[in-house]
């Protein structure tokens, strides 16, 4: 059989198989564009759920624990900040821990309003809480401590020995001063109270209490040489010499009139600080003194000499011999020589 070769018709033929080439060329296209849409129209209408992927431990910084502490929260931005700033409990003292349960977090969810979409907690059932602190260095405590006493004793001269601090020494992040605001101690040496004022980031807090002890350092006074018991002390036999009185006795002799005039009740070593208890002063008339008694009442003065039987001092009473009647009478100290009797 012999094909005969017509252009028209071979041309006819090439137009329609391109023509039906198109066609299904775009009915490819429309329905590949409508499966690609489909899903981005589905996410329109959808709201993804908000995930919260729970932490296995916090350190919290307030007093307050909040879900930002302890989660991150993917959420729209609408609802972000509002599942962030939710307050989920009170937070542990400072420098304490303590466990912090799924069930707690999921009961503070539940609290909030207006949220429709779909919550997903996600983490461990258990969150390991700790609460940041700070302490208050000793070195810190000596520095106002040494401010508060500089002011309160001028001039003297003191040093801090020992700082005890009383309590739990724990505090909130922050940034901390302290002041002393009282001390129970009269005299500010030896083992001294004091009560500080506690600021966290201008903020009061709880006031705390120290103890220290205060060594102080003052002029007393001392023997230059060797007394023997039963000597008057004059000025040359005194000097007066630097000592630490927080560990001195309460009755040292602070100034040297203290003691000139007194008698010596034991025998002191050269170099010694003089207490009170040291010294006694002596009797104004001794046993065996003769002395004028006189008696009056105003009008009338009479005299007579006598002979005393025990020593006496100023104005206290002695017994006294009558020289004539040889009769013993007690009679008040009035100088040296002169006893005074009632009339």
């Amino acid at each position: 059989m012999r094909f005969l070769n017509h252009p028209q018709i071979d041309r006819l033929s090439i137009w329609l198989a391109g023509f039906f080439a198109r066609i299904c060329l775009g009915l490819f296209c429309i329905g590949a564009a409508r499966s690609w849409a489909l899903p981005e129209l589905q996410s329109n209408n959808e709201q993804p759920a908000i995930i919260i992927k729970l932490q296995p431990s916090a350190e919290i910084i307030g007093s307050e624990i909040f879900l930002r502490d302890i989660a991150v929260v993917l959420a729209p931005q609408a609802n972000s900040e509002k599942f962030l700033s939710l307050r989920i409990e009170k937070a542990p003292g400072p420098g304490m821990k303590q466990l912090l349960s799924r069930a707690k977090i999921s009961a503070a969810l539940s609290s909030l309003n207006n949220i429709q979409t779909e919550t997903i907690l996600k983490g461990p059932e258990f969150i390991q809480i700790y609460r940041a602190c700070q302490t208050l260095q000793e070195e810190y405590i000596r520095l106002v401590l040494h401010n508060y006493l500089d002011e309160q004793l001028k001039n003297s001269e003191f040093k801090i020995g020992a700082i005890k601090f009383h309590g739990k020494n724990r505090f909130p992040a922050g940034y901390l001063t302290a002041a002393v605001t009282r001390h129970t101690s009269d005299k500010l040496l030896g083992n001294v109270k004091f009560i500080l004022s506690i600021q966290i980031d201008n903020e009061p807090n709880d006031p705390v209490s120290v103890s220290a002890w205060i060594n102080r350092y003052e002029e007393v006074v001392f023997t230059k040489h060797e007394l023997s018991r039963g000597t008057l002390v004059a000025g040359q036999d005194l000097c007066m010499r630097k000592l630490n009185i927080s560990k001195a006795p309460e009755n040292v002799c602070m100034h040297v009139d203290d003691a000139i005039g007194k008698r010596i009740k034991q025998n002191m070593r050269a170099e010694t600080f003089l207490r009170s208890s040291m010294l006694e002063t002596p009797p104004m008339i001794y046993k065996g003194d003769r002395v004028k008694i006189i008696a009056g009442n105003g009008l009338l003065l009479v005299s007579a000499k006598g002979l005393a039987q025990t020593d006496g001092h100023m104005n206290q009473p002695i017994k006294v011999q009558n020289i004539n009647s040889k009769r013993n009478i007690i009679g008040r100290v009035v100088d040296h020589s002169t006893v005074e009797v009632a009339f």
